[in-house]
């Protein structure tokens, strides 16, 4: 049941490398970590609304979080991630009470060089972020900044516009039965038929890339809920102090980089469209 919980085929993903041989001389089977999976999305029709997932992904990683107790709890916890390598980065306790981060990978293995520490300072960078998510919410807030920035895609009808897209497929799927119709019955020569079919097959792939990209238009605008954002702004303002839980519900990742350059990733659309105002 676990697993059906965080399996993207429900959502028609398909996810690729969750696991791989120990080496070619031994059979056994072992888990990839999850930044090295291949995800291909929309690859066939989903059974589980999106919206409904991501927000059932939530619930088990505040639970996770609860679950497994650690000697120290930091706020930003379990969404930092190091930009060369794309492992988690951890935060370390000194005994002055100094906080640090490292990059998991280079701690693991720092002989073998394969990342750099990427540590600084955990307090300023808890700190600065903060701050910086409590001016994009405050500039929403009073109505300073408008979340409805893509009014005039959000307005327009997907369901109008994926039905003309595939009528065009289908009229030009029909053109390639008809021509090849016309083959048989030697209307068109084999060369003529050849250059055709090619030139309508690319025409065919180039509309259902276009199909896939309004689905995913279509699924972004329903899920960028402007009211549910607002809801989990003035949530955010009127706590003294955030909750790990909270800030997972707002943060999708933040980025660490090498030369101490930091990117958030928030888990709504609209707010990573406003980042640039705000940077």
């Amino acid at each position: 049941m676990k697993n059906i919980l965080k399996n993207e085929v429900y959502i028609g993903n398909t996810v690729q490398n969750k696991r791989s041989r120990i080496s070619y001389k031994n059979r056994k089977m072992r888990t990839n970590p999850q930044e090295q999976w291949n995800i291909v999305e929309n690859t066939h029709e989903p059974i589980i609304d999106k919206q409904v997932f991501n927000k059932v992904q939530k619930m088990v990683i505040v639970q996770r979080y609860n679950r497994n107790e650690k000697k120290h709890k930091f706020l930003l916890d379990g969404l930092l991630v190091c930009y060369e390598c794309k492992h988690k980065i951890g935060v370390r306790k000194k005994k002055n009470g100094y906080m640090f981060m490292i990059c998991n990978n280079y701690r693991r293995n720092s002989k073998l060089g394969l990342c750099t520490s990427h540590g600084f300072s955990y307090d300023t960078l808890e700190k600065n972020i903060l701050q910086y998510i409590k001016n994009i919410f405050l500039a929403i807030d009073s109505k300073k900044i408008e979340l409805n920035i893509k009014n005039n895609q959000t307005k327009q009808d997907y369901g109008k516009m994926l039905k003309q897209k595939q009528t065009e497929i289908n009229l030009i799927k029909d053109n390639i039965d008809k021509m090849y119709v016309d083959k048989l019955d030697n209307k068109i020569s084999e060369e003529m038929y050849e250059r055709l079919f090619d030139k309508l097959i690319n025409e065919v792939k180039q509309k259902e890339k276009e199909y896939n990209e309004l689905k995913i238009q279509k699924e972004d605008n329903r899920q960028d809920n402007s009211k549910e954002i607002e809801k989990i702004v003035k949530e955010f303002l009127k706590v003294e102090k955030p909750t790990p839980e909270i800030m997972k519900v707002i943060i999708n990742k933040i980025e660490i980089h090498q030369d101490k350059q930091v990117d958030i990733y928030f888990n709504f659309k609209k707010l990573n469209d406003l980042k640039d105002k705000f940077s």
